[in-house]
């Protein structure tokens, strides 16, 4: 048996019998000799190729939760042939059978425990029940489960090994998904975390129900998922299914689950995990710590364009590794889709936990990193778990916009843009965004309308890139560095149109110099507007909010108005007369070169 099984139930759960020894001589998978194999004989891993064999549920307890910490619950639960179902066998007969073999009442098995002391509800689904199938009595289980909680106000951790419903209790069955739903639902609406754990087999309407409902979606390695059984899908496949797929791996690559994580390494990472998704400690409300007075690098417009797409920028990533002390990336949007152009997660930054949206663009090129639809649904998603959780949000600002291609737009790229939008804006919680490099227009805006928004000193914010505006208005690209200065797109012309609030000073000449202080001058920032936005009521902020981007670019008087118009005015006026004389003076020289001299 797995070490420490005895000491993970307290007194008042009753003690299973003995299970008999199972050592197999050799792997299922590769053949190796497990006798001896410590890995094996703790977590039931082969310690050659890695491979996952069965736990049962009192073992999966033993692996994850604090010794000594739990204690079943709904034992007593039971509801044994609903449909007095008859068949070869009687299903009765097969129920009471399987509690015998399995020393389980039910496939669901639930209580309270610590995991690395922290208090959560835990369930685990045996597959070796009859097949893990959920019935009345399981999902009666699961549904207290998540309302006992709701009351306690902690996490729930759901391990599953399931393949979905039990037939033999019929449509009673089959609804059992909205009954722990609406449990489910309950508990989301308090703002509490549910994490589950998808092992080898979890498929069928638990997988397309519960399951999926959950904050995050964490997987063992080369687990069967899915909604499909396997049998069903190689029916529905003529040339049958590729290598590696219905898998966590394959899974993981589209963005359908958050992490593929191996037995051994399971208990830390919901732990720390636990942790993010609590809160890991809020930063004090005390008063916030001053502000140096900001100097200004002056460099031209179209000096800063360029300076905010070097190759050697740090990226989204790079900054959140150097900000974070950890960080758990959510992968994907849940729909089959996982753009590498927004990065997404939970990290602690300084003790307090907070969730971090980063655009992720490899200064290759000026057109690498554009976001898809998916990118802005991960955003999106992160938002309302933020929101959910009553975690921070931080955005990390630095794209050459939203995928134009034929593709994207079938994808749904205007409606995914909109509601990225629309769902920071709602985020009840404190929300931050830092324009860190080139901030490219509705792709950066989408994920940059915040409470505070900063901008680093060389960074800038356009609503189209300078060469695309010259082409446009000059019919060529060599204008770029003009119409640069004209667009106020630089940190410093933000921060007097009132559309950031502050500018953050970067190290010797940019932050790609010196990634570590830039990131270092970044933190301090970010950590003083999240004080400051702590200290305001919930309400207060949001009002607060709903009143900055209600207001921006707004006139507020028809004399104030007249006068910018009759200003405009004038300006284009003198630039045109100076366009002319310009014209004039390189005319004459035209006509009179230097060595022919210029008759007075």
């Amino acid at each position: 048996m797995v070490k420490g099984l005895r000491g993970i139930f307290g007194r008042e759960a009753s003690e299973p019998a003995p299970a008999p020894a199972r050592q197999p001589e050799r792997c299922l998978s590769c053949g190796a000799n497990l006798e001896g194999s410590r890995l094996y004989e703790r977590f039931r891993v082969c310690h050659s190729c890695g491979f996952h064999f069965h736990l049962t549920a009192q073992e999966r307890l033993a692996t994850l939760l604090d010794a000594g910490s739990f204690h079943e619950d709904d034992r007593g639960v039971s509801a044994i042939d609903p449909l007095s179902f008859q068949g070869r066998q009687s299903y009765r007969s097969r129920v009471v059978q399987e509690q015998r073999r399995t020393r389980l009442t039910e496939a669901a098995l639930t209580g309270t425990g610590w995991i690395g002391g922290r208090e959560v509800v835990i369930g685990v689904i045996d597959f070796a029940f009859l097949g893990g199938s959920i019935g009345v009595a399981a999902g009666e289980r699961l549904a207290r489960a998540f309302e006992k909680a709701a009351a306690r106000r902690v996490p729930v951790v759901l391990v599953c090994s399931t393949s979905g419903t039990r037939m033999q209790e019929g449509l009673l069955a089959l609804m059992q998904g909205p009954r722990i739903a609406v449990a489910a639902g309950r508990h989301a609406r308090a703002g509490l975390p549910y994490i589950a754990v998808l092992t080898d087999p979890t498929t069928g309407s638990a997988y397309s129900g519960f399951i999926n409902l959950a904050d995050v979606l964490i997987a063992e390695p080369n687990a069967l998922v899915g909604y499909a059984a396997l049998r069903a899908l190689q029916e529905t496949t003529k040339n049958g299914l590729p290598e590696g797929a219905h898998t966590s791996e394959a899974h993981l690559q589209r963005g359908l689950v958050d992490a593929v994580v191996s037995r051994p390494n399971l208990r830390e990472t919901l732990a720390g995990l636990l942790d993010l998704l609590t809160g890991g400690g809020a930063v004090e409300r005390g008063r916030p710590g001053k502000e140096g007075r900001v100097v200004h690098t002056p460099r031209p417009a179209w000096q800063q364009v360029q300076l905010s797409r070097h190759a050697q920028r740090p990226t989204a990533r790079d900054f959140i590794e150097r900000m974070t002390s950890g960080f758990f990336e959510l992968r994907g949007d849940r729909t089959g889709s996982d753009d590498p152009a927004v990065v997404a997660g939970i990290g602690s930054l300084s003790g307090e936990a907070v969730v971090l949206v980063g655009q992720v663009r490899p200064h290759t090129n000026d057109q690498a990193g554009v976001i898809g639809p998916a990118g802005f649904r991960k955003a999106e998603r992160a938002f309302r778990l933020a929101s959910k959780l009553g975690l921070p949000v931080v955005t990390l600002v630095d794209t050459a916009g939203a995928d134009p291609s034929l593709g994207a737009e079938e994808a749904g790229q205007g409606a995914a843009i909109a509601r990225c939008m629309q769902a920071m804006l709602a985020t009840a919680s404190p929300t931050v965004a830092v324009i860190t490099g080139e901030g490219n227009s509705e792709a950066a805006m989408a994920m940059a309308v915040a409470d505070r928004v900063l901008m680093l000193d060389n960074a800038v914010y356009e609503v189209i890139r300078p060469e695309d505006a010259a082409a446009i208005l000059e019919g060529g690209e060599a204008g770029a560095p003009d119409v640069a200065e004209r667009l106020r797109l630089t940190s410093h012309d933000c921060l007097r149109l009132g559309i950031v609030d502050h500018t953050v000073p970067e190290p010797g000449e940019g932050a790609h110099t010196d990634h570590a202080a830039a990131a270092a001058l970044l933190r301090r920032a970010v950590l003083r507007e999240l004080a400051r936005l702590r200290r305001k009521r919930g309400s207060r902020r949001l009002e607060e909010r709903y009143s900055r981007y209600r207001e921006l670019g707004s006139t507020r008087s028809w004399l104030r108005g007249r006068i910018e118009r009759r200003l405009a005015h004038l300006q284009d006026r003198m630039g045109s007369w100076f366009d002319r004389l310009r014209g004039r003076a390189f005319r004459r020289r035209a006509d009179y070169p230097d060595d022919a001299g210029i008759p007075v």
